[in-house]
């Protein structure tokens, strides 16, 4: 199985502006207990990731709690909202449209420039390597960043791109960027993207496997998520900004992922993180909050150490699978264990 590192000139502002950010978790965090509050829209639910029922709780964001699975250290929220809380919520929350009207939009740029450029030749080169080129249709599925058509389209790999499900109103912006809009299920799909949305579903294995069942043989999945193994969240733990309901229900671990995508049925071709910013997430956190207490260590790296270090420990962080941002390949090869949509 393979992984790279990578570096693009990526910060923080370009991707997060903190204004934005700001008012996103302000609305998500009013948003969370409009639309989650009643009992009756939570349910218990077991590691996301193994499976595993052994887990202890780890720490409480705006009420919610997030368990730590003792079999594979996935991070994940239970109770958590039902699958049909988080249909209305994102249907419907001011969060979610404050998400497509000012983050899918004002971001789209840097986004281009510093993610999906990198993350569409990347893709290029797994259905070189891994996929079945008979298969020459794309789709990205509940597309939040339509750039991604714009970038995918330049490799002349597919015939057809598709937008499945996308995020309310972004239709017209996946349309500009060539991709059909859809808004039921497809088949003999030859590569699918999933961009940051296997943290916030309610089921990752039962979407993995609803995916799996619209690809055609040898299709190629890939994915981009974040993970509790990595470097700032092992720090920063419950202090960790950008971690809230139902944003990130699922902070999978390196592991735990590698166990999610065998049970879905998926064969791993790559697991990487490729992350840019772990050590200035870390930074920024306690330059925004100074009483969170870093360890000794990371502390002295920080103040004591200049820009050539922090790139090689971030270069580190890259090669040895411990950056929080995630990217994965897997090809439709196999039977899948248990579950269904």
């Amino acid at each position: 199985m393979k992984h790279e590192t990578m570096t693009t000139g990526l910060q923080e502002s370009d991707i997060r502006p903190a204004p934005l950010m700001t008012e996103f978790m302000r609305l998500s965090s009013i948003d969370a207990h409009i639309y989650f509050k009643a009992p009756e829209r939570l349910v218990e639910v077991p590691c996301p990731a193994c499976g595993s029922e052994r887990r202890e709780g780890a720490f409480r964001k705006n009420e919610f709690l997030y368990c730590s699975c003792l079999e594979c250290n996935s991070l994940f929220v239970s109770p958590r909202p039902t699958r049909e809380a988080l249909v209305d919520y994102y249907e419907n929350s001011s969060a979610s449209r404050y998400r497509v009207e000012h983050f899918a939009r004002e971001t789209a740029k840097e986004r281009r420039k510093h993610m999906l450029n990198s993350y569409a030749m990347w893709l290029g080169r797994m259905v070189d390597e891994v996929g079945n080129p008979a298969a020459r249709a794309y789709a990205d599925v509940h597309t939040q960043s339509p750039q991604i058509f714009d970038a995918v389209r330049e490799l002349g790999l597919f015939d057809t791109l598709y937008s499945l499900y996308p995020l309310n109103t972004l239709e017209p912006d996946c349309a500009k960027a060539g991709a059909e809009v859809a808004r039921g299920d497809l088949s003999g799909l030859g590569t699918v993207s999933m961009l940051g949305q296997l943290e916030n579903r309610g089921n990752p294995l039962d979407y993995l496997i609803w995916i799996r069942g619209l690809m055609a043989d040898r299709g190629v999945l890939t994915i981009s998520t974040r993970t509790v193994s990595g470097f700032d969240m092992q720090v920063l733990w419950d202090k960790a900004p950008y971690v809230f309901v139902p944003e990130h229900l699922n902070l999978l671990s390196v592991e735990g992922l590698t166990i999610l995508i065998a049970r879905a049925g998926f064969e791993l071709v790559e697991l990487s993180t490729p992350g840019q910013l772990d050590l200035e997430f870390v930074h920024n956190t306690t330059a925004y909050d100074p009483a969170v207490e870093l360890p000794r260590h990371i502390k002295y790296l920080l103040e004591h150490r200049g820009p050539e270090a922090h790139a090689d420990f971030q270069e580190f962080l890259q090669k040895h699978r411990l950056s929080s941002h995630v990217r994965i390949a897997a090809v439709n090869a196999a039977t899948p264990q248990e579950g269904g949509r």
